[in-house]
């Protein structure tokens, strides 16, 4: 193959295969097929990651986008796209292909096709999220690449045998869709065109319709359409002479190139290919960054995941919440002089029955079982022993107030003994967390575990408990003041008063959508913040793709975990908690993030402006929690511990979690009612279905549908409809003009009535 004069930048790791493997040290520039061979043998990126270290907030740098094209649109060989279709899709543009591991090879029960990916160069991004959103573009433009690979932080496996085809060009694809995209809507402009821009301006515009739609009488019209918009208007003369100019141009140079494509065929309308549509409620959510957690913990999480078959963010969001709760009460992480924050996290996992969340906090809590149950039964003579001198202290009491009702007791006595009583703490049971409980009970719990407690459900029955089920009354100040630390006193007919200084309150709930749903419309959960402390997790179900042999969680995996879970629970808890520190990297990024939070409350923020004014303070948290799993420390009562200070990568990896459930909160934020517009779309459908429409027009859905009163009204909700594909419309013929001309035929996707095209 010919070499060419354009090179690619690529990021390789020392291994291939490995998923978990996030660090690509070695950097390569290849401008031929066989300079590019090597690079591409082991794993590798072509993002440049700060530290090299893949994952979003280490976004550095793109200048090319790389795509899949897996052909898992068509099982038919005729309709599959092969490396040398490129240059015919993308004329101009140079990129190169390399075919992938799977390449004619059987996969997911598909029959052998091509596999390969395609690497466009492309204008430079330094922001990750402009960068996802371009790659969305590009692929909704171009449906044969994959939906599933368009992420900010995509490594790709290594593959020793992969053919690379290079394709030269003189545009990058930023510049190709531009391009295409100008010739659209310069054709439909809008505005006047001023003196002294007028003969430049029909010129190009004229080169432009010749090319997007051939020298036709239709092209000539459109031509004085757009001339029409000069101020003041040209002389026919002169307006001939442009189109004229323009013509010779278009037959010379562009209609006589073997890249272009015949208008003809280009604006053909063609069939549309209906898919499923998308239910409203669903929301494209990032993956849990799992590279974020200890090593140890990302090995037993991923393992869990694969053999209960359940989503990942399942099994990371709930060993985050394991984790604060082995660790609550005994440390402290400071921010700042004067601001420090607890280690206790409050984590919801939102999933629909039957997604096996009860076996995932099962594995996940399985160490904490075992250590309270070997605790309890060592520790079992002590705890009785304990009963049995409350039982002979309150038995005294009662003796001496007897005696004492009857002036036979010295005053001392009296003192000496109310003493006892006042001092005297019975040994309690170890409980790490309860599951079925209320606020009253609960405030005991925390009283008798020292001020520590936890909740861990795969239930989300608290929240009834919350509003009153049984009491008639919301009472959400355990939970409030277990969250912040803030002191907690009760005082009550019936019961003994308790004083909880310094509440330490894990919670770990996986509930049903509905659950949510509910908690998020309860006024009072939301006025007072209660809402606001959760950390949100609504993972993407595998439903319908789960495996039934899968692979057991290795023992030695399994063991890493559990003296993890061991080391952290056997820590000794002192008078004061041990504080975790920031060294100054750390503090810079988090004074840097915050700043963002900051800037973005009252704009991108605004509908969860309660929550993400607590996200600092959730990172900061998340922080102290991974820095003190990150390590296994000596529980000898004469060790003297290094002190646990939080770098630069751990607090990254703090904010790329905290950046997660930023997203999946907002999602969960949004079920707190349905939109108007989605109950709007609904309304429509139901129309639609009831009349057995296969298409229509606007005017025939403000018959059926007589709440709207104008066209303005139902416009909205059919392009929303069109965008989740519910309906398409028929033709390529784009109007000119906001929204779609009332005469537009709507077509109906076949799947609504229980049919597939």
């Amino acid at each position: 193959m010919e070499k060419q004069k354009f090179s690619f930048t690529v990021y390789h790791a020392d291994q291939f295969g490995k998923q978990q493997n996030c660090l690509y040290p070695h950097e390569g520039t290849a401008t031929t097929a066989e300079e590019l061979k090597p690079l591409l043998c082991n794993d590798h990126v072509f993002i440049r990651f700060r530290g090299n270290y893949r994952s979003k907030s280490n976004f550095v740098q793109a200048i090319t986008a790389t795509f899949d094209c897996d052909n898992d649109h068509s099982d038919e060989p005729s309709e599959w796209i092969k490396p040398e279709d490129m240059p015919v899709i993308f004329p101009g543009v140079r990129c190169f292909t390399d075919t992938s591991r799977h390449h004619m090879k059987q996969k997911g029960g598909r029959s052998p096709r091509p596999r390969f990916h395609v690497t466009f160069e492309t204008d430079i991004f330094t922001d990750p999220e402009n960068y996802a959103a371009f790659m969305k573009k590009v692929q909704g433009m171009y449906r044969f690449f994959d939906d599933g690979a368009l992420d900010a932080a995509r490594f790709f496996f290594g593959n020793p045998d992969a053919e690379i085809r290079f394709f030269p060009g003189a545009m990058t694809l930023t510049e190709f869709l531009a391009e295409e995209e100008a010739a659209r809507v310069f054709a439909e402009l809008g505005e006047s065109i001023p003196e002294g821009n007028r003969n430049n301006t029909l010129y190009k515009g004229a080169v432009k319709i010749l090319k997007l739609w051939g020298d036709t009488a239709d092209t000539y019209q459109r031509y004085l359409k757009l001339s029409g918009k000069c101020s003041p208007p040209l002389e026919d003369d002169e307006l001939e002479r442009i189109w004229q100019s323009a013509l010779k141009f278009y037959r010379g140079k562009i209609a006589c190139s073997p890249d272009y494509k015949d208008p003809t065929a280009y604006n053909a309308p063609s069939p549309v290919q209906w898919e499923m549509p998308i239910p409203f409620e669903q929301t494209a959510l990032p993956e849990f960054p799992v590279e974020a957690l200890p090593t140890t913990v990302l090995d037993y999480v991923l393992a869990v995941a694969e053999s209960t078959q359940t989503p990942m963010d399942m099994s990371t969001s709930t060993a985050l919440a394991i984790l604060a709760l082995c660790e609550q009460g005994k440390f402290r992480i400071c921010g700042k002089a004067d601001w420090t924050e607890p280690l206790n996290l409050f984590v919801v996992i939102i999933e629909e029955p039957s997604e096996r969340k009860s076996a995932v906090i099962g594995f996940m809590t399985k160490p904490l079982n075992a250590f309270e149950a070997e605790y309890n039964r060592q520790n079992a003579a002590e705890l009785e022993a304990s009963k049995m001198n409350k039982r002979i202290l309150e038995r005294r009491q009662r003796a001496l107030e007897d005696k004492a009702a009857k002036g036979k007791v010295e005053d001392f006595e009296l003192e000496q003994l109310a003493q006892q009583i006042a001092l005297y703490k019975e040994k309690m049971p170890l409980r790490l967390y309860v599951d079925d409980v209320t606020t009253e009970k609960l405030t005991s719990v925390l009283a008798n575990g020292g001020g520590k407690a936890a909740i861990v459900s795969a239930e989300g029955g608290i929240f009834d408990m919350l509003s009153g089920i049984y009491s008639k009354n919301v009472n959400i100040d355990v939970m409030l003041k277990g969250h912040s630390g803030d002191c907690i006193r009760v005082d009550r007919i019936g019961r003994n008063s308790e004083s909880i200084m310094n509440p330490a309150l894990t919670v770990l709930l996986t509930v049903q959508p509905n659950v949510l749903s509910g908690m998020m419309q309860n006024g009072t959960f939301r006025g007072r913040g209660l809402t606001a402390r959760f950390l949100y997790c609504m993972p993407t179900s595998i439903i319908g793709r789960r495996k039934y042999r899968t692979e057991p969680i290795p023992a030695e995996i399994s063991g890493k975990y559990e003296l993890l879970i061991r080391n952290l629970l056997e820590e000794e808890q002192s008078p004061e908690p041990e504080e975790i520190t920031l060294s100054p990297e750390a503090d810079m990024l988090l004074e840097s993030f915050s700043a963002e939070v900051e800037s973005r409350l009252k704009h991108d923020y605004a509908d969860i402006a309660d929550w993400a004014g607590k996200l600092v303070g959730a990172v900061l948290r998340i922080a102290g929690v991974l820095c003190r799993a990150s390590v296994i420390r000596s529980t000898g009562f004469l060790d003297e511990p290094e002190p646990l200070v939080v770098d630069e990568q751990t607090m990254q990896n703090a904010i790329s979690i905290g950046r997660y459930f930023t997203e999946h909160s907002k999602a969960a934020f949004s079920l707190m009612g349905v939109a108007a517009l989605v109950k709007q779309c609904r309304y429509v459908l139901d129309a639609i279905c009831k009349s057995g429409m296969v298409e229509f027009t606007r005017r025939d859905i403000m018959r059926q549908c007589r709440s709207f009163k104008t066209a303005d009204e139902v416009q909205p909700v059919l392009n929303h409809l069109a965008e989740y594909g519910y309906i398409a419309p028929r033709g390529n013929d784009a109007p000119a003009g906001k929204g779609r001309p009332s005469g537009q035929v709507w077509l109906v996707n076949p799947c609504l009535y229980g049919k597939v095209s």
